[in-house]
């Protein structure tokens, strides 16, 4: 059996990063007589507390990003900015300051970099080819129930490229084997017999994991194979069904003392959503004081280029279903009897002249932030819409049938769903199905990491995305 874990790895590069943090603590303090050695040794302690947390918490310790230099060096300046603002603060709150301790501290930060480097592009790439080159993370599988399932099971995950194909499909096995199976490709595992048999084979051949390819439909026949397979140590796999039962999140939990599954989670509970209220109100207030020069002369724009409000007011969809009123700045020419349920288009005839420039730069949105203080929307999130807004004939929310779920979440001023293409109008039901995919991923993978990526990519990439209309 493989002794070696995504866990593993991960573990072992967070202690890379620590040793390289304190190596770089160790020669500053050689170089740089300035502080004592415990003065040294809590700030290296507050700094490496401070970039693996902020690492940890945005999910960055995982295996694919270690191969992938754009990923540590963006890692390295996620988590390397909030550990130099960290151990300036607390050096300044505790030591006694001179004027030429700015530029130690930044002597002291050009080490640690140097080291960080070090280790993630030397250390960690070369332990992660040594790592690949075996075969360590690859882990022996074997698939039992349908065979046409199983089989088929085989094909999607050689096409799909999962993890860099880290399981290794070595037999199929039949609940209830009955004719021998004709494989249609030479390259696909064998099929070796019913239960009785896949209990032999685990004893005299590793197998790590174990996938039962049964239809929800049978719950009895998936409870009586996951029982037979409590005698082997494995990890033990049942695939879900998108037609049929297959929720996005789902966990074990416990109801009247009965075991029972949780099938969706409220996002953003507890701690979760005071930091999320937290980043709102601190980007929604920073943003707007940055951006007012831009805004105040975008409205004078929009005043001298066309009669009518400079800010133009429309009832969205927010969190749980409820409606608000979102404000913008005015891009159409002025119609009281809009009701939005028509989306814009290109060469849109009701887009004034500086309306063209403000949508295709976004900053018709800025107002949004105003929503955002108000807790009507977030930075970030799923995109508001018009609560009739239309699909060819249908309502948006009745020709998705997942549309609905959206609104678990306060909608945003720029969100996921946005940096991927989703920009300028939603025509078709197809468009609409994968917006509201993108939309459900970031609700199920929130984290501040997620934020501050889908913020950096709506500077880098989104406004220069020419789809906006």
């Amino acid at each position: 059996m493989t002794r070696w874990t995504h866990g593993l790895i991960n573990r072992l590069v967070i202690l890379c990063d620590v040793v390289m943090i304190a190596v770089a603590a160790v020669v500053f303090y050689l170089l740089c007589p300035r502080f004592s050695w415990s003065q040294i040794l809590v700030l290296a302690v507050l700094g490496g507390a401070s970039f693996v947390g902020t690492l940890s918490l945005g999910h960055a310790y995982r295996v694919e990003h270690y191969v992938r230099w754009t990923r540590a060096v963006r890692h390295l300046v996620i988590g390397g900015v909030p550990a130099v603002l960290a151990v300036t603060v607390v050096c300044y709150a505790l030591v006694p300051t001179r004027e030429d301790d700015i530029n130690l501290l930044a002597s002291w930060a050009s080490f640690t970099l140097v080291a960080l480097m070090f280790g993630r592009f030397v250390l960690v790439r070369v332990g992660m080819a040594w790592v690949m080159h075996r075969n360590l993370l690859r882990r022996d599988a074997v698939v039992i129930g349908d065979l046409d399932r199983a089989y088929e099971l085989v094909r999607r995950y050689s096409l799909a490229q999962e993890d860099g194909n880290l399981l290794d499909f070595v037999a199929v096995f039949e609940d209830e084997p009955s004719e021998p199976y004709e494989r249609t490709a030479p390259r696909l595992p064998p099929m070796l017999g019913g239960m009785r048999e896949l209990l032999e084979y685990a004893k005299r051949s590793p197998v790590d994991v174990v996938v039962i390819t049964k239809p929800w439909t049978d719950p009895a026949a998936i409870e009586k194979l996951a029982t037979e397979l409590r005698r082997v140590a494995t990890d033990v796999v049942v695939e879900l069904e998108p037609g049929i039962f297959g929720p996005s999140y789902a966990r074990l939990t416990n109801i009247a003392d009965r075991g029972a599954l949780q099938i969706q989670q409220r996002p953003l509970k507890g701690s979760l959503g005071i930091l999320k209220a937290i980043e709102d109100y601190v980007v929604a207030t920073a943003g707007l004081v940055l951006l007012s020069p831009v805004l105040i002369l975008s409205a004078l724009a929009v005043k001298l280029d066309s009669p009518g409000p400079v800010l133009f007011r429309q009832a969205r969809v927010g969190l749980n279903n409820r409606p608000f009123m979102v404000y913008k700045l005015r891009t159409m020419r002025y119609d009281p009897g809009d009701d939005g349920s028509v989306g814009a288009v290109k060469q849109d005839p009701r887009i004034t002249r500086v309306g063209a420039v403000l949508r295709s730069l976004s900053i018709d949105e800025i107002p949004q932030l105003l929503n955002v203080l108000k807790g009507d929307m977030s930075v970030v999130g799923p995109r508001p819409h018009v609560p009739n807004m239309r699909i060819t004939e249908d309502l948006r929310y009745e020709a998705v049938s997942d549309y609905v779920a959206r609104y678990r979440m306060k909608p945003g001023v720029t969100g996921w769903a946005q940096i991927n293409g989703m920009r300028g109008g939603i025509y078709t039901v197809e468009k609409a199905e994968r917006g509201v995919e993108l939309d459900l991923f970031y609700i199920e993978h929130w984290s501040i990491w997620f934020d501050i990526r889908i913020l950096l990519l709506t500077v880098t990439r989104g406004l220069s995305d020419n789809s906006a209309f």
